[in-house]
């Protein structure tokens, strides 16, 4: 992995480099351990419904839009009666209530990196295929001014794989996509921050994430700080 000193088995970030214009975290399996509340709240639903439901259906909703993931549930379940709608909103109580009555589980490394990325004066942002409800109950256990922008699922026209919600935080901070790092953990993330122009660190959690051009593979969250995250961009620009 690119980086300069290392301490702890971590990259220093004491120099800093105006090449890195910001960084655009995914949400869920990226910066917040949420997909187990997710595949809960997909049985629970489910079950209320009288369907059977399987861990290799929960990995096929990964990353995808909170609707297209309530289509697949009831195409898997075979009812017709009801709409992806009702079941995003089904899914979204049962998240959301956990979110607001328990402490947050932080992906490992998530927020030392977040305050490696403060300490160099790397704005970030939040990109997520959650709904605004949700991404605000896990900001306020954050401190505040943590993440400069942030874009919810219900505020695109468009969700990931399509590089509208990068291309909309990039606006928002007012900069290019070029000079931004994407952090995601599905393929349909790391397809979107591509497409939108960024570089893209795949940090795998549940699915595999396949190679792609201007698109790495990191183990974990704690490999990575400012510099290291930099240098990254850096050589990917340059080739």
């Amino acid at each position: 992995m690119p980086s300069g000193v290392r301490k702890n088995g971590r990259a220093m970030s004491d120099t800093t480099t105006s090449t890195l214009a910001a960084v655009l975290w995914d949400f869920d399996g990226t910066l917040a351990d949420t997909e187990p509340l997710w595949i809960a709240a997909e049985y629970h639903v489910i079950s209320q419904l009288g369907g059977t439901w399987s861990e290799e259906d929960a990995d096929q909703l990964v990353g995808n839009s909170l609707l297209d993931s309530g289509a697949y549930i009831l195409n898997a379940i075979g009812r017709v009666d009801l709409s992806p709608a009702w079941v995003v909103d089904q899914l979204l109580s049962f998240v959301v209530d956990h979110v607001r009555r328990n402490p947050m589980v932080w992906r490992p490394g998530a927020i030392e990196l977040l305050d490696s990325f403060a300490a160099a004066g790397v704005p970030c942002a939040l990109v997520s295929a959650s709904y605004r409800v949700l991404l605000d109950a896990a900001l306020c256990q954050l401190p505040k001014g943590t993440f400069r922008v942030s874009v919810a699922g219900d505020e695109v026209s468009r969700g990931k794989p399509h590089p509208e919600p990068y291309q909309k935080a990039c606006t928002a901070l007012g900069v290019s996509a070029r000079h931004c790092v994407v952090l995601e953990d599905s393929e349909t993330g790391c397809r979107a921050g591509n497409a939108a122009g960024a570089l893209v660190l795949a940090v795998p959690n549940r699915v595999e994430i396949p190679n792609a051009p201007r698109r790495l593979h990191v183990p974990s969250l704690a490999d990575l700080d400012a510099a290291a995250v930099a240098t990254m961009l850096e050589q990917s620009n340059a080739t």
